[in-house]
């Protein structure tokens, strides 16, 4: 198998999502960073809406796994079986967590095994989808798990993503224009008593929580594009399999589809 660098799967399968299927546009919201690109990142996201997985997964650059509840596996297996296979993806049972330092294992077992694709985690922090005008407390759990990692976090606030596609709201969208904001990068080693971390961080979700929600529609154009850069990562046996499985799958519905009509 041809072992050079590719681009990221999760990186095309976001942008085509992002991109082409949705057409959203992303703008950087005033006093907004750059995105860290750092190794071993924790992404601290808002949860809008289903659009969430992609457009999170592009800001991000396909840099980054995202944790998932199995519930969604369990909906959508179609999806999630070849997403947790190539590692883009790690399943959990949030209501059945007993073992909070196994799942802490576990999680740096999927750093280890995916080290080459993925070095950062995409998480939703207020632990569930909050469509509101204002945010919901942040849980400790995998900030607790950054902290003792040395890690670093980065909160990433994208406004109106729920507009896209949600299954809230029973709608979908294309060509909206986001309002995206970026927080300084927080470094875990930093802050050796965990409350003064876990404060530092609520108050960057705070800012940019509030960062990427007062901009105005109608300022939107004014603001700067923000442009995800193209993340190669090294060629995988399991990326390989997923890719040509998706393309015979491809190919196979539209074959059925011309057959049909």
């Amino acid at each position: 198998l041809d072992q050079r660098a590719r681009l990221s799967t999760s990186y095309v399968w976001a942008r085509f999502m992002t991109r082409t299927v949705m057409n959203v546009r992303l703008k950087l919201a005033p006093g907004s960073r750059e995105l860290c690109r750092e190794r071993k990142v924790v992404y601290l996201c808002n949860h809008r809406a289903w659009s969430d997985f992609f457009v999170d997964v592009y800001s991000t650059e396909g840099r980054a796994f995202t944790m998932s509840r199995m519930l969604v596996a369990y909906a959508f297996p179609l999806f999630m079986a070849p997403a947790m296979f190539v590692g883009a993806v790690f399943g959990f049972n949030r209501d059945g967590v007993r073992d909070k330092e196994q799942l802490n294992r576990d999680l740096d077992a999927h750093f280890e095994t995916f080290h080459d694709s993925y070095g950062g985690v995409v998480i939703y922090p207020e632990g569930t989808r909050n469509i509101r005008d204002y945010s919901l407390p942040l849980k400790r759990g995998m900030l607790r798990y950054a902290h003792t990692r040395r890690m670093s976090v980065q909160v990433i606030c994208t406004a109106g993503k729920e507009r896209v596609f949600s299954s809230h709201l029973v709608s979908a969208e294309r060509d909206c224009v986001l309002p995206i904001y970026f927080s300084d990068a927080i470094h875990a080693e930093e802050y050796p008593d965990f409350e003064d971390f876990y404060n530092e961080v609520r108050a960057r979700w705070d800012d940019a929580w509030e960062g990427a929600n007062v901009v105005r529609e109608r300022d939107l154009e004014s603001l700067p594009d923000y442009a995800p850069k193209e993340l190669l990562v090294k060629a995988s046996t399991r990326a390989d399999i997923v890719a040509a499985t998706g393309a015979i799958l491809t190919v196979a519905s539209l074959a059925f589809t011309y057959m049909a009509f």
